[in-house]
This record gives structure tokens, sequence and C-alpha cells, in this order.
């Protein structure tokens, strides 16, 4: 029993439990029953959604030390940091196929793209560094690199907000309803490490 509860609560289902939308959206958008704009959005969230959960693990376990979720969410931010760069790396893919050369090239430079991009060639290193066994190769340079994972959130926030106020219905509220709390609570887990003598 105990060994049936440790796998299903194992990182294992945790990983098939983060690949199945992404699975599931791509094969749907293979045989044309989801349309690029759909997939671009769902991935864009997906990545931002576990990105958020990924940086409010510290926090959280500042807040309330002793509580499971905190101790979960610690334990398992690496995996859900892996499904943000997997998700981001989809909907880098799918943008990529959509275009050609030149329109990407022309748009490169515009800040809701850019900024992007930027998130996308920070969380690279990140993932690829997310292993136990860089963890242990790199020692505490292993820290210094993963705290870029700060300024690929920033990039992502801005290129969402910024994505946002396109078209029809512009509107900053998807970035800000995902990354506002993500915001508050790094403030508080910067004024507990650094200032509170509790």
């Amino acid at each position: 029993m105990d060994k049936l509860k440790s796998f299903l609560t194992g990182k294992y289902i945790l990983w098939l439990i983060l690949a199945f939308p992404g699975v599931m959206l791509s094969k749907d958008y293979l045989v044309g029953k989801v349309t690029y704009d759909m997939i671009m959005h769902i991935t864009g969230e997906f990545a931002g959604r576990f990105l958020v959960i990924s940086l409010i693990a510290t926090p959280i376990a500042l807040m309330f030390p002793k509580t499971r979720i905190a101790k979960w969410l610690i334990r398992n931010r690496r995996f859900f940091g892996v499904a943000a760069f997997a998700y981001t790396l989809l909907h880098t893919i799918f943008y990529i196929l959509e275009y050609s050369l030149a329109q990407l090239v022309d748009e490169f430079l515009e800040v809701a793209i850019l900024t992007g991009w930027i998130a996308f060639f920070i969380f690279i290193p990140l993932a690829i560094t997310s292993t136990d066994a860089a963890v242990k190769r790199m020692g505490p340079a292993w820290k210094k690199l993963q705290r870029w994972v700060y300024l690929a959130g920033i990039m992502a926030f801005v290129h969402w907000a910024l994505l946002g106020l396109q078209g029809d219905h512009a509107s900053m509220g998807g970035a800000l309803f995902h990354f506002a709390p993500v915001m508050l609570l790094q403030i508080y887990r910067v004024w507990k490490q650094r200032f509170s003598t509790k």
C-alpha cells in the first residue's frame, strides 16, 4: 500500500499530469481540431502557470513552513520549472512553424516578441541544468544560475502583458492575474530573508 501511495504521489505521475495537456494539444493541432491562435494562447498560459508555481514555492514555504503543500512545492518546483520550459518550447515551435523566416526576423525586435525570446533563451540553460546530476556537479554555482529564472519571469510577464494589449479586446488582465501574486510573494520572500529577525 505504501509503495502504491509513493508511486501515485511520485515524480512519474506528476510528469504524466504535467505532460498530458501538451501531448493532447499537439495531437489536436496536428489533426486540425485546434487553431494556431488557440494553441498559442493555451501553451503560453500553461507555460506561465507552471512558471508561477515554481516561483511561489519558496515564499509559500517561508510563510507556511510546516504545511504539506509547502513541502510538496519545494520538492517539486524543479519539475514545474522544466514543465514551464517544455510548454514555452512548444509555444515557440508552433510560432516558428506558422511564419516565414522573413516575418520572424521582421518582428523579432518588437518588444512584445523580443521579451518572449529573451525568456525562452534564459529557460534553456536552466532546464538543461535541472537534473540532480547537474545540481551536484555545479554546486553553489547552480543556485546562481537558477536565479536567472526571475529575469525570465519578468520577461514572460512583459511578453504576455504586451501581447494582451493587442487585438480587439486589449487587456493585461491575464498576465496580471497570474503574475501579480508572484510579485507580492517575492517581495515578501526578500523581506523575510533579508530583514526579518524572526
